[in-house]
């Protein structure tokens, strides 16, 4: 999230002119536009943070950094004087959640006013859309999921199939994402299904709890597969992106993204599929605990391509829904599917890599989703 008003008079004109440079790849334009943007006022929180973005992708990641912490600085003086500007407090969140400040961030995301925004669909829509699946006594649905597990094109079936609108509730990037209060009690009211990559982490869980969602499906896949698809995408897309090299624990270093893919690979096999592990383990933890105030529902990715009937069978079963609100000949867009294979990444990975890839994955878990070495 950019905030770019109120940002004590900077020119808009050049802002927009930066980020369209920078968003089509001109980045020596944009950082000039950037610097003149910050002389003349010095407390442009989202010109630093996307000067940041620059430097991470040009490997100088000290200097990175400090654009960064400064933004968050000028953020949160900002909010000692006008604690109920919504955006800035949303920007200074979201930059803590990037910086790893996880604590701090959760402490402004609690009292976070943030509207939802509605997905593939117009506001009108939306709210049209969330009239008619609560006549019909459809509730809200939380689906959460690891990244790059088809999991917008399965949200995007779920949501065409009950008629429901569809939105986020959450602030921040995998693996940090994290519940925003307010939104969470909008989709306990019901109407739309929310589509996440929420860790189990306590506050998560916590706030979900406290808003009435009792109950959420999370849909698995074979982080080996996951982590090869993530090594594509972080390099073809995310990285790519404006706001995207800030996110450190899931963007590689600038040396490794412009390494050959061999690198590349490796890099998300040390890093990325660590984080898909202690996710999944972490929401398994949480089925397995009979005082969690969530019941956890999992699925995968592997279930729905051999069997998608019984995979959406037993979302609704586990969702006390019947089959007759779901209407299956309902079309659903597909998107961000590369290829949408199983055991591709025996056919890329060296030996080495299977052999350390496999080594990361508990045996009981491999086992519930029948991984194979």
């Amino acid at each position: 999230m950019l905030t770019k008003s109120l940002d004590m008079g900077a020119p808009h004109e050049l802002f927009d002119l930066a980020r369209s440079h920078q968003a089509e790849g001109r980045r020596s334009e944009a950082k000039s536009l950037y610097e003149k943007i910050l002389r003349q006022a010095p407390h442009h929180g989202a010109a630093l943070t996307l000067l940041a973005s620059i430097a991470y992708q040009e490997g100088d990641d000290i200097q990175a950094e400090a654009y960064l912490d400064r933004a968050i600085e000028i953020y949160l003086g900002i909010l000692q004087q006008r604690p109920a500007v919504m955006e800035f407090k949303a920007s200074a969140a979201n930059l803590l959640l990037a910086r790893n400040r996880l604590s701090e961030a959760e402490a402004l995301i609690k009292d976070l006013n943030l509207p939802l925004n509605p997905i593939r669909s117009s506001a009108q829509e939306f709210a049209a859309r969330r009239t008619s699946s609560g006549q019909r006594g459809v509730p809200g649905l939380l689906f959460n999921t690891i990244p790059k597990s088809a999991s917008e094109s399965i949200w995007n079936q779920l949501a065409a199939g009950l008629g429901l609108a569809q939105s986020h509730i959450s602030l921040g990037l995998f693996p940090v994402c994290t519940v925003v209060p307010q939104r969470a009690a909008e989709l306990k009211l019901g109407g739309f299904i929310a589509k996440e990559h929420l860790p189990a982490s306590a506050y998560n869980v916590q706030v979900l709890a406290d808003q009435g969602i009792d109950r959420l499906v999370f849909n698995a896949r074979d982080p080996r597969q996951a982590t090869l698809s993530w090594a594509h995408f972080v390099r073809d897309d995310v990285s790519m992106r404006l706001m995207g090299p800030i996110w450190r624990k899931i963007v590689p270093p600038s040396e490794v993204l412009n390494s050959d893919f061999t690198a590349l690979l490796d890099w998300c096999i040390e890093n990325y599929l660590a984080i898909l592990v202690e996710m999944t383990q972490g929401w398994r933890s949480l089925r397995e605990d009979p005082d969690a105030p969530i019941r956890v529902g999992f699925q995968s990715f592997e279930q729905f391509v051999e069997a998608p009937d019984r995979y959406l069978k037993s979302f609704l079963e586990f969702n006390e829904l019947g089959e007759d609100l779901f209407a299956k000949d309902a079309i659903a867009e597909s998107v961000h599917l590369r290829k949408g294979m199983k055991e591709e990444w025996r056919d890329v990975f060296s030996k080495a890599q299977k052999e350390r890839a496999w080594k990361q994955i508990p045996r009981d878990m491999a086992e519930e989703f029948g991984w194979r070495r």
